[in-house]
């Protein structure tokens, strides 16, 4: 306090010469100073501040915002994936020529009239003329009628009247289809600029984060065995599999199957992994990740119609419980001992707009497996060898077994489609020795 009342002091002195009068300024100063160094000390301390806390204090303490910050990181960067993924899709094809109206009217009425080469081959300029000429006023009316086309062709034609409800008919699925496709570009165009913009506002947001961090859960020894073989006479198999562990120790295991065969149907399965790999390890759930990604695959695939199976495992080791998320995927399986239970779903695969993904919940103890395939390794409806093989089987090598199931599957079906297996283990606990 004596430093600050001197400074004050000294910062009114000046003030005063600088006036030229300093009479009236220093006696309210000096008062005013006396006044200040007379009042107690808790009026005047100010507020204290905190010592900075350690980088390792703070991670002692649960108040790093690091794990937060990455979190948010990771999901703005699927957001960001997402939105690039819609943006490199195939262009949406071109509008549709008018003049396809035409050629389906005429193959539905002209073909068998007497006259059909007389108009279509003599006289196929007077009878493009005509169309040609009408093509205006169909589209800005939205129908056919016959003082549309000249005097020459509507004198001649002898099927007139179902021309024109043929015209009418195609005009009509014509207009649709184009005002399906100019909705569904718009709606592409809005998604990818709403990905992009809560992409943004994560990144800011993960920027200046100062919350509290949950505590990582305990190292969990469970072990991931994984087989994958291409469709026969392709090299490169259209399924994928991804196996991680999240901060808050869950383990993780997807497997995506691509609409056929192939480098496009491995193109679609490895993007749809990596996207949900980048949500969940941002701390998304299980459904609001798959529900955005159906989202957005739906618009990605709307032009062509691509889809892609998706099979998710999370297990968490504290609870001893596994989920199944199932998004058209083939059965996938629990073992323990020779036990083994069938989990099955029924919901369309991601990029076909319907239900949520079909949840199932089991436990999963130590020394248990959870066993997934994709469709080409066993047909559902004949998988008696596949539980009769995990119930006699008796290792505790996850990649073992999986091999296993291929092998086993490639005698069986000889290859007829991709064939993908991934196998979580969770090994019994060993007491410690006193």
């Amino acid at each position: 306090r004596t430093w600050a009342a001197l400074a004050f002091l000294a910062a009114a002195g000046t003030a005063a010469l600088a006036e030229g009068n300093p009479l009236p300024l220093l006696p309210e100063a000096a008062a005013g100073t006396a006044l200040f160094l007379a009042m107690p000390r808790r009026f005047v301390a100010g507020k204290r501040i905190r010592p900075a806390i350690p980088p390792a204090e703070k991670r002692e303490r649960g108040e790093d915002p690091a794990p937060w910050r990455r979190r948010l990181d990771r999901a703005a960067a699927a957001l960001r994936d997402l939105y690039d993924s819609i943006g490199r899709a195939a262009p949406p094809a071109a509008d549709e020529n008018p003049a396809i109206v035409f050629d389906r009217s005429a193959e539905k009425v002209c073909r068998g009239c007497a006259l059909c080469e007389l108009c279509w081959q003599k006289d196929y300029t007077g009878t493009f003329n005509a169309m040609n000429d009408a093509t205006p006023y169909l589209l800005e009316r939205g129908r056919a009628l016959t003082k549309d086309f000249p005097d020459y062709f509507t004198g001649r034609c002898v099927h007139l009247p179902d021309l024109l409800a043929a015209i009418n008919g195609e005009l009509s699925a014509f207009l649709l289809r184009r005002q399906y496709r100019r909705q569904l570009e718009e709606t592409r165009r809005s998604a990818r600029g709403q990905y992009a913009q809560l992409s943004e506002l994560l990144t800011a947001t993960a920027a200046g984060l100062e919350a509290a961090a949950p505590a990582m859960a305990a190292e969990s020894p469970c072990r991931v065995g994984a087989a994958l073989r291409p469709k026969e006479g392709e090299t490169v198999c259209g399924d994928t599999v991804a196996s991680f562990r999240t901060d808050r120790g869950l383990w993780c295991l997807l497997l995506a199957d691509g609409m056929g065969s192939g480098e496009p149907a491995r193109k679609e399965s490895a993007l749809i992994c990596r996207l949900l790999q980048q949500f969940l390890e941002a701390g998304v759930s299980p459904e609001a990740a798959l529900k955005t990604l159906n989202s957005a695959m739906s618009l990605r695939g709307a032009d062509s119609g691509a889809f892609t199976t998706v099979d998710l495992c999370v297990y968490d080791p504290g609870a001893r419980e596994a989920a199944f998320y199932k998004c058209g995927a083939a059965p996938s399986y629990l073992k323990r001992g020779g036990v083994v239970r069938r989990v099955t779903g029924a919901s369309l695969p991601v990029g076909l707009q319907g239900p949520p993904p079909d949840v199932t919940k089991a436990p999963l103890t130590p020394g248990g497996f959870a066993v997934m395939i994709s469709d080409g390794v066993a047909d559902p409806a004949e998988d008696e060898w596949l539980m009769n093989l995990l119930a006699g089987w008796i290792g505790d090598d996850p990649q073992d077994l999986a091999g296993l199931i291929l092998a086993e599957s490639v005698r069986r079906e000889r290859l007829r489609d991709d064939c993908g297996v991934q196998v979580l283990y969770c090994p019994e606990t060993k007491a410690r020795e006193v």
